[in-house]
Protein backbone atom coordinates (compact mmCIF):
# COMPACT_ATOMS: atom_id res chain seq x y z
CA UNK A 1 0.00 0.00 0.00
CA UNK A 2 1.24 3.17 -0.77
CA UNK A 3 0.06 6.87 -1.39
CA UNK A 4 -2.11 6.68 1.98
CA UNK A 5 -4.52 9.90 1.69
CA UNK A 6 -5.23 10.93 5.29
CA UNK A 7 -8.62 13.08 6.72
CA UNK A 8 -8.05 15.15 10.02
CA UNK A 9 -11.09 16.50 11.36
CA UNK A 10 -10.71 19.59 13.62
CA UNK A 11 -13.79 19.49 15.84
CA UNK A 12 -14.34 23.49 17.28
CA UNK A 13 -16.33 25.36 19.62
CA UNK A 14 -15.29 28.83 20.23
CA UNK A 15 -11.97 28.23 19.93
CA UNK A 16 -10.97 31.56 17.48
CA UNK A 17 -7.98 32.27 18.83
CA UNK A 18 -6.60 28.77 18.92
CA UNK A 19 -7.79 27.48 16.18
CA UNK A 20 -5.38 29.18 13.63
CA UNK A 21 -1.79 27.45 15.85
CA UNK A 22 -3.74 24.18 15.28
CA UNK A 23 -4.20 24.53 12.01
CA UNK A 24 -0.70 25.37 11.28
CA UNK A 25 0.79 22.78 12.49
CA UNK A 26 -1.06 20.68 10.77
CA UNK A 27 -0.08 22.27 7.83
CA UNK A 28 3.29 21.78 8.57
CA UNK A 29 3.48 17.95 7.56
CA UNK A 30 6.40 16.28 6.14
CA UNK A 31 3.64 14.21 4.67
CA UNK A 32 1.81 15.85 2.38
CA UNK A 33 -1.02 13.28 1.03
CA UNK A 34 -4.00 14.46 3.25
CA UNK A 35 -6.98 16.86 3.83
CA UNK A 36 -7.91 19.02 6.74
CA UNK A 37 -12.01 18.86 7.53
CA UNK A 38 -12.66 21.89 10.64
CA UNK A 39 -16.12 20.76 11.60
CA UNK A 40 -17.09 24.38 13.63
CA UNK A 41 -19.77 22.58 16.02
CA UNK A 42 -21.89 26.06 15.67
CA UNK A 43 -19.51 28.18 16.90
CA UNK A 44 -20.60 31.98 18.45
CA UNK A 45 -17.35 33.76 17.99
CA UNK A 46 -15.50 34.72 15.22
CA UNK A 47 -14.26 31.37 13.78
CA UNK A 48 -15.81 31.77 10.68
CA UNK A 49 -14.05 34.73 10.00
CA UNK A 50 -10.76 33.56 10.96
CA UNK A 51 -11.10 30.30 8.92
CA UNK A 52 -11.13 32.42 5.49
CA UNK A 53 -7.52 32.34 4.89
CA UNK A 54 -7.36 28.75 6.19
CA UNK A 55 -10.15 27.92 3.54
CA UNK A 56 -8.12 29.95 0.83
CA UNK A 57 -5.24 27.32 1.68
CA UNK A 58 -7.50 24.27 0.96
CA UNK A 59 -8.80 23.85 4.07
CA UNK A 60 -12.29 22.41 4.29
CA UNK A 61 -15.08 24.47 6.36
CA UNK A 62 -17.96 22.78 7.90
CA UNK A 63 -20.27 24.98 9.72
CA UNK A 64 -23.65 23.26 11.64
CA UNK A 65 -25.37 23.76 14.80
CA UNK A 66 -24.26 22.89 17.94
CA UNK A 67 -24.92 19.60 19.24
CA UNK A 68 -21.57 18.50 20.83
CA UNK A 69 -18.51 16.78 19.84
CA UNK A 70 -19.72 13.43 18.83
CA UNK A 71 -21.52 14.71 16.40
CA UNK A 72 -19.23 17.19 14.88
CA UNK A 73 -16.76 14.63 14.74
CA UNK A 74 -19.11 11.85 12.99
CA UNK A 75 -20.12 14.64 10.56
CA UNK A 76 -16.21 15.29 9.64
CA UNK A 77 -15.93 11.36 9.02
CA UNK A 78 -18.81 11.13 6.70
CA UNK A 79 -17.38 14.37 4.66
CA UNK A 80 -13.80 13.13 4.62
CA UNK A 81 -12.01 10.76 1.60
CA UNK A 82 -9.01 9.60 3.13
CA UNK A 83 -8.51 6.25 4.14
CA UNK A 84 -7.67 6.92 7.71
CA UNK A 85 -9.21 9.42 10.59
CA UNK A 86 -7.18 11.66 12.79
CA UNK A 87 -9.12 13.53 15.08
CA UNK A 88 -7.41 16.31 16.26
CA UNK A 89 -8.32 18.89 19.19
CA UNK A 90 -8.83 22.41 17.75
CA UNK A 91 -6.73 23.57 20.95
CA UNK A 92 -3.59 21.49 20.16
CA UNK A 93 0.05 20.89 17.82
CA UNK A 94 1.09 18.39 15.91
CA UNK A 95 4.36 17.77 14.87
CA UNK A 96 5.90 17.77 11.86
CA UNK A 97 6.19 13.94 11.90
CA UNK A 98 2.61 13.24 13.07
CA UNK A 99 1.43 11.99 9.41
CA UNK A 100 4.69 10.50 8.26
CA UNK A 101 4.92 8.36 11.62
CA UNK A 102 1.13 7.02 10.73
CA UNK A 103 2.11 6.30 7.32
CA UNK A 104 4.99 4.00 8.11
CA UNK A 105 2.88 2.40 11.04
CA UNK A 106 0.74 1.99 8.54
CA UNK A 107 2.80 0.31 6.02
CA UNK A 108 4.86 -1.92 8.60
CA UNK A 109 1.41 -3.15 9.92
CA UNK A 110 -0.68 -4.07 6.89
CA UNK A 111 -3.95 -1.44 7.27
CA UNK A 112 -4.35 -1.80 11.10
CA UNK A 113 -7.62 -0.98 12.12
CA UNK A 114 -7.10 1.46 14.63
CA UNK A 115 -4.03 2.51 16.26
CA UNK A 116 -2.01 5.31 18.59
CA UNK A 117 0.93 7.38 18.41
CA UNK A 118 3.05 9.22 21.07
CA UNK A 119 1.99 12.82 22.48
CA UNK A 120 3.00 14.93 25.36
CA UNK A 121 1.69 17.74 27.49
CA UNK A 122 2.83 21.70 27.13
CA UNK A 123 1.72 24.63 28.43
CA UNK A 124 0.62 27.13 25.64
CA UNK A 125 4.26 28.78 26.32
CA UNK A 126 5.66 25.53 24.99
CA UNK A 127 7.44 24.09 27.97
CA UNK A 128 7.25 20.64 28.40
CA UNK A 129 5.13 18.73 31.21
CA UNK A 130 5.14 15.67 30.52
CA UNK A 131 5.50 12.49 28.14
CA UNK A 132 3.65 9.69 27.07
CA UNK A 133 5.75 7.87 25.33
CA UNK A 134 6.30 4.47 27.39
CA UNK A 135 3.27 2.52 26.54
CA UNK A 136 4.16 -1.79 26.57
CA UNK A 137 2.57 -4.54 25.46
CA UNK A 138 1.71 -6.27 22.24
CA UNK A 139 -1.69 -4.23 22.34
CA UNK A 140 -3.41 -1.49 24.27
CA UNK A 141 -6.56 -3.63 24.71
CA UNK A 142 -5.84 -4.29 28.60
CA UNK A 143 -4.28 -0.87 29.62
CA UNK A 144 -7.44 0.71 28.25
CA UNK A 145 -9.47 -0.89 30.46
CA UNK A 146 -7.68 0.57 33.40
CA UNK A 147 -7.83 3.97 32.45
CA UNK A 148 -8.04 5.89 29.02
CA UNK A 149 -4.20 6.54 28.28
CA UNK A 150 -5.06 7.62 24.33
CA UNK A 151 -4.96 10.91 23.09
CA UNK A 152 -7.26 11.68 20.91
CA UNK A 153 -4.98 13.70 18.64
CA UNK A 154 -2.64 10.35 18.42
CA UNK A 155 -5.63 7.67 17.19
CA UNK A 156 -6.03 7.19 13.51
CA UNK A 157 -8.85 5.05 13.03
CA UNK A 158 -9.55 3.13 9.41
CA UNK A 159 -12.57 5.14 7.63
CA UNK A 160 -14.44 2.00 6.98
CA UNK A 161 -14.19 1.42 10.69
CA UNK A 162 -15.09 4.57 12.05
CA UNK A 163 -18.58 4.74 10.08
CA UNK A 164 -19.17 1.50 11.44
CA UNK A 165 -18.82 2.57 14.97
CA UNK A 166 -19.35 6.13 15.08
CA UNK A 167 -18.53 8.18 18.11
CA UNK A 168 -22.00 8.00 20.32
CA UNK A 169 -24.21 11.20 19.70
CA UNK A 170 -25.26 11.71 23.37
CA UNK A 171 -24.30 15.34 24.14
CA UNK A 172 -24.48 14.37 28.35
CA UNK A 173 -21.35 12.00 27.39
CA UNK A 174 -19.76 14.68 25.96
CA UNK A 175 -15.85 14.83 26.80
CA UNK A 176 -15.89 10.51 27.81
CA UNK A 177 -17.31 9.78 24.05
CA UNK A 178 -14.08 9.12 23.06
CA UNK A 179 -13.30 6.75 25.54
CA UNK A 180 -16.30 5.05 25.51
CA UNK A 181 -15.43 4.61 21.73
CA UNK A 182 -11.74 2.85 22.28
CA UNK A 183 -13.34 0.10 24.52
CA UNK A 184 -15.81 -0.41 22.18
CA UNK A 185 -13.33 -0.83 19.13
CA UNK A 186 -11.08 -2.32 21.95
CA UNK A 187 -13.71 -5.67 22.53
CA UNK A 188 -13.32 -6.47 18.72
CA UNK A 189 -9.66 -5.00 17.28
CA UNK A 190 -6.40 -4.88 18.74
CA UNK A 191 -5.51 -1.10 19.58
CA UNK A 192 -2.04 -1.04 17.92
CA UNK A 193 0.38 2.08 18.96
CA UNK A 194 3.72 3.66 18.09
CA UNK A 195 5.42 5.50 20.95
CA UNK A 196 6.79 8.17 18.95
CA UNK A 197 5.69 11.29 19.63
CA UNK A 198 4.23 13.32 17.15
CA UNK A 199 1.63 16.01 19.03
CA UNK A 200 1.00 17.82 21.90
CA UNK A 201 -1.80 18.72 24.57
CA UNK A 202 -1.87 22.04 25.16
CA UNK A 203 -2.80 22.71 28.68
CA UNK A 204 -4.26 25.90 29.06
CA UNK A 205 -6.98 27.67 31.40
CA UNK A 206 -9.73 26.36 29.42
CA UNK A 207 -9.01 23.11 30.34
CA UNK A 208 -9.03 23.73 34.23
CA UNK A 209 -10.83 21.49 36.38
CA UNK A 210 -11.62 24.14 38.79
CA UNK A 211 -14.95 25.41 36.62
CA UNK A 212 -16.02 21.76 36.13
CA UNK A 213 -19.96 21.63 36.45
CA UNK A 214 -21.10 19.01 39.36
CA UNK A 215 -24.36 17.33 38.12
CA UNK A 216 -22.68 17.48 34.07
CA UNK A 217 -19.78 15.74 35.53
CA UNK A 218 -21.71 13.09 37.47
CA UNK A 219 -24.30 12.88 34.75
CA UNK A 220 -21.54 12.16 32.18
CA UNK A 221 -19.90 9.13 34.21
CA UNK A 222 -23.66 7.47 34.59
CA UNK A 223 -23.75 8.08 30.80
CA UNK A 224 -20.77 6.43 30.17
CA UNK A 225 -21.08 3.25 32.20
CA UNK A 226 -24.77 3.40 30.49
CA UNK A 227 -23.93 3.18 27.29
CA UNK A 228 -20.61 1.20 27.38
CA UNK A 229 -22.63 -1.84 28.86
CA UNK A 230 -25.65 -0.75 26.34
CA UNK A 231 -23.39 -2.20 23.41
CA UNK A 232 -23.75 -6.44 22.94
CA UNK A 233 -19.94 -6.40 22.10
CA UNK A 234 -18.52 -4.47 25.32
CA UNK A 235 -20.41 -5.61 27.61
CA UNK A 236 -19.46 -9.29 26.76
CA UNK A 237 -16.47 -8.35 26.62
CA UNK A 238 -16.35 -6.05 29.98
CA UNK A 239 -18.98 -7.99 32.03
CA UNK A 240 -16.11 -9.15 34.43
CA UNK A 241 -15.05 -5.84 34.94
CA UNK A 242 -18.36 -3.95 35.30
CA UNK A 243 -18.03 -3.33 39.41
CA UNK A 244 -14.23 -1.89 38.32
CA UNK A 245 -15.53 0.37 35.76
CA UNK A 246 -18.36 1.90 38.21
CA UNK A 247 -15.70 2.14 40.80
CA UNK A 248 -13.28 4.04 38.75
CA UNK A 249 -16.59 6.54 37.96
CA UNK A 250 -16.90 7.02 41.41
CA UNK A 251 -13.52 7.54 42.16
CA UNK A 252 -13.15 10.10 38.56
CA UNK A 253 -16.08 11.99 39.89
CA UNK A 254 -14.49 12.26 43.67
CA UNK A 255 -10.97 13.60 42.47
CA UNK A 256 -12.74 16.28 39.78
CA UNK A 257 -14.56 17.08 42.77
CA UNK A 258 -11.95 17.36 45.54
CA UNK A 259 -9.97 18.96 43.16
CA UNK A 260 -12.61 22.25 43.08
CA UNK A 261 -12.22 22.19 46.97
CA UNK A 262 -15.92 23.19 46.83
CA UNK A 263 -17.61 19.85 47.32
CA UNK A 264 -16.45 17.81 50.45
CA UNK A 265 -19.48 16.01 51.46
CA UNK A 266 -20.04 14.80 48.14
CA UNK A 267 -15.92 13.59 47.67
CA UNK A 268 -16.84 11.65 50.67
CA UNK A 269 -20.05 10.10 49.56
CA UNK A 270 -18.91 9.00 46.14
CA UNK A 271 -15.64 7.48 47.38
CA UNK A 272 -17.33 5.52 49.87
CA UNK A 273 -19.50 4.55 46.85
CA UNK A 274 -16.49 3.47 45.38
CA UNK A 275 -15.42 1.51 48.04
CA UNK A 276 -18.37 -0.46 48.75
CA UNK A 277 -18.61 -1.00 44.62
CA UNK A 278 -14.79 -2.57 44.79
CA UNK A 279 -12.78 -2.82 48.09
CA UNK A 280 -9.91 -2.82 46.09
CA UNK A 281 -9.90 0.76 44.98
CA UNK A 282 -7.57 1.25 48.17
CA UNK A 283 -5.33 0.49 46.31
CA UNK A 284 -5.48 2.91 43.24
CA UNK A 285 -3.69 5.93 43.23
CA UNK A 286 -6.74 8.42 42.50
CA UNK A 287 -8.90 7.33 45.69
CA UNK A 288 -6.26 8.95 48.03
CA UNK A 289 -5.73 11.81 46.03
CA UNK A 290 -9.14 12.46 46.37
CA UNK A 291 -9.26 12.19 49.89
CA UNK A 292 -5.45 14.22 50.28
CA UNK A 293 -7.16 17.33 47.91
CA UNK A 294 -10.00 17.95 50.81
CA UNK A 295 -8.33 17.48 54.08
Amino acid sequence: MSNIFFSIIVPTYNRANLLPKTIESLLNQSYKNFEIIVVDDGSTDNTEEVMKPWVEKGVIYHKKKNEERAVARNTGAKLAKGEYINFFDSDDWAYPNHLETAYQFIEKNHQPEIFHLGYDYKTPEGVLERKVDNLSGDSLNERLIKGNILSCNGVFIRKDIILKHPFVEDRILSASEDYELWLRLAAIYPIRYDNTITSTIINHDARSVLSINKDKLIARQEAFLKHLFADNTSNQKYHSFKSFFKSEAYTYIALHLAITKKHRTEVLQYLLKAFFTKPSVLTRRRFWASLKNIF
